[in-house]
């Protein structure tokens, strides 16, 4: 019987079962989901696709909607729907989109879909599933990869492949790190990129999930007696496919201090043990764990007194560091090989994002465009955490709709060209395709 993927979904704090389709299964499901797409006569309704997303992949699809209150549906459908498509990015519907384009568009157009994205040929130079060989030239080609992808940490992309070295030389065969500084400042995007390149094999542990003490069974299955001790475990079946991985342990000061201990068997040597006694080997794997601790009581550009100057995030970086130690236990924090300060976004930083964050969508990159992801996408608050949501929600939707609408640039070959007016995008100066000469 084919086996399911488990894969956690923090947004709803489940884990999901979905369906692990086989190559040819998973292309005659594309044709199928192209095929509707492209002979729809109205246009695509988004969270229908993405209903039907989940009734595809999700194992018993029909419990998990019963369950689904009216007022949250849309949410709901949202979370599992990114879930999924995290495991099969192909059938997103912009990839479906963009595809169908190559049959729409003239050939000038297809190549101006991928104006601006220079990463895209050094993102499929290895096939999924290749052997990773880690050597100077692969060292310098994700450190190169890391700095055109990570804006304004140039320090922490630094560190890693300083570490990536060490494992290159053969002086080591895994590492930890432990990213500290505000949010929304790229310490969950670093990790990601890292991943995409060290094997393509990344996962994710949020672990606010783990603030009880017992909760860490959720990785290594539950003690003998309990419901479920005879079902892999979470990283029982990560450790079958692969020792190589690179683990994001998010929010670490949020987990119970006996997760603490759990993962000093990790860090000691790569390996873990499950409830069923077995070793798990991630002996080539990096770990990786994130934090904002200490940053909630910092009173940055507060005056610290009559006669002073308002206090900088560099300048209390001795703070945070202090407040980690004591935080976490000793035997924790001597484990870790690297601690990495981030550094705070400035305006350029915020901009260069918006840019990064725009590749790949056939619109034009106007001064007005950049000022209305920067304006609305970003916040001192939050970071540049909400700049990929803001263009999703308000420019990819609606070049998204263009397309299905079969409406094109003006000019043959153009992207299409954005207005603002207030807060709302709109595409302008659009024809209808069949009015396109051939």
């Amino acid at each position: 019987m084919t086996k399911n993927y488990k894969i956690v979904c923090p947004p709803l704090n489940l884990v999901l079962l979905i369906k692990k389709y086989d190559v040819d299964q998973e292309k005659k499901l594309w044709d199928k989901l192209r095929k509707k797409v492209s002979t729809a006569k109205e246009p695509i309704n988004i969270e229908e696709y993405m209903e039907a997303i989940i009734k595809c992949f999700m194992v018993d699809s029909e419990a998990f909607f019963e369950k689904v209150e009216p007022e949250e549906r849309s949410n709901i459908v949202q979370a599992a729907y990114a879930s999924i498509i995290s495991l099969y990015p192909i059938f997103q519907l912009e990839w479906i989109c963009n595809e169908l384009n190559t049959g729409i568009f003239s050939e000038s157009m297809r190549a101006l879909l991928t104006q601006g994205v220079p990463d895209l040929k050094l993102d499929l130079e290895e096939p999924i599933g290749a052997p990773l060989i880690l050597d100077k030239k692969k060292v310098d080609h994700i450190h190169e990869y890391l700095c055109r992808n990570l804006i304004g940490q140039e320090a922490a992309v630094d560190k890693v492949s300083n570490s990536l070295k060490i494992i290159a030389a053969g002086l080591a065969s895994f590492s930890s790190f432990f990213f500290v500084g505000p949010t929304g400042v790229g310490k969950t995007q670093l990790a990601r990129l890292l991943g995409k390149q060290f094997g393509n094999k990344f996962f994710k542990i949020n672990c606010g999930e783990f603030s009880q003490g017992h909760e860490y069974s959720k990785l290594i299955g539950s003690p003998p007696g309990y419901v479920g001790h005879a079902d892999h475990s979470i990283l029982s079946e990560k450790a079958e496919e692969s020792s190589r991985w690179v683990f994001l342990f998010d929010e670490i000061e949020k987990a119970h201090h006996k997760f603490y201990d759990f993962l000093l068997s990790l860090l000691d040597d790569g390996t873990v043990t499950d409830n069923m006694g077995r070793e798990l080997d991630f002996s080539d794997s990096i770990f990786i764990f994130t934090s904002n601790q200490g940053m909630s009581d910092l009173k940055l550009g507060k005056s610290l007194g009559f006669g002073q100057e308002e206090k900088t995030y560099d300048q209390s970086k001795a703070e945070l560091k202090e407040s980690i130690k004591k935080h976490f236990p000793p035997e924790f924090i001597n484990r870790i090989d690297e601690f990495v300060m981030f550094n705070q976004l400035n305006k350029k930083d915020v901009r260069k994002i918006a840019t990064l964050e725009l590749r790949g969508i056939p619109i034009k990159k106007t001064k007005s465009l950049l000022d209305y992801v920067v304006k609305g996408g970003y916040s001192e608050e939050y970071g540049a955490r909400n700049i990929k949501r803001f263009i999703k929600s308000n420019i990819t939707i609606k070049v998204a709709e263009s397309i299905l609408d079969k409406v094109v640039p003006k000019k043959e070959g153009a992207l299409y060209s954005p207005k603002i007016q207030g807060d709302e995008l709109f595409i302008v100066d659009t024809i209808p395709y069949k009015e396109v000469k051939k």
